[in-house]
């Protein structure tokens, strides 16, 4: 966020270097670098109907945000990030446990919506054109389902030995919990990949 006074949060629980005008840091640097935490002191959730809605405690204004788990392979509850409709950070939720009520059930939900996983249970198929790798699986209960991927190996996360995590062309998420339990034919498909 580039005017402090624009954001939801209290600038006292803000942290940032000293700027002084010279050597380091310079004035674009300091904003880059500020970080707001937002708090049950300075910050409301709600629900905005497919939504989700940050209000200011201070000056009442709300804002449509998109929130962005840091470390979405370790925890769902630290480290979140508040992002506006131009993907620009405009606040820090250290832990979801610190709201309660409306706005915990609000973040949940969010955090729900946009990081639901999919399981892949077998690959059908795997066409590569044009680097772009499109792939037909069975994800669930047998459900068919098909999804493209721009970089494959940069799609693909290791999230242990044999838990792979993949992030399709749209930003959805799938998973396949472990490698060595997929048929033959389905590791067949993958391996050129792992």
């Amino acid at each position: 966020m580039k005017d402090s006074t624009e954001h939801p949060a209290d600038t006292a629980n803000a942290t940032r270097p000293e700027y002084s005008g010279s050597g380091l840091f310079d004035r674009e640097a300091l904003m880059a670098t500020r970080v707001f935490y937002l708090t049950p002191e300075n910050s409301e959730f709600s629900d905005g109907g497919g939504c989700l809605l940050l209000r200011s405690k201070e000056t009442g204004k709300e804002k449509r945000v998109i929130l962005h788990l840091l470390f979405p392979y370790n925890t769902t509850r630290q480290l979140v990030s508040a992002l506006n409709a131009d993907k620009e950070e405009v606040g820090m939720i250290r832990n979801i446990d610190d709201f309660t009520g409306e706005s915990l059930e609000a973040i949940e939900k969010e955090i729900g919506r946009r990081h639901f996983v999919r399981k892949i249970t077998q690959i059908l198929k795997i066409k590569d054109k044009n680097g772009i790798t499109t792939w037909k699986v069975l994800i669930g209960d047998g459900i068919e389902t098909e999804f493209a991927l721009k970089d494959t190996y940069g799609s693909i996360f290791h999230a242990s030995e044999t838990r792979l995590l993949i992030t399709d062309i749209d930003g959805n998420r799938f998973e396949i919990e472990d490698v060595e339990k997929l048929d033959r034919a389905s590791k067949r498909k993958i391996e050129l990949y792992l």
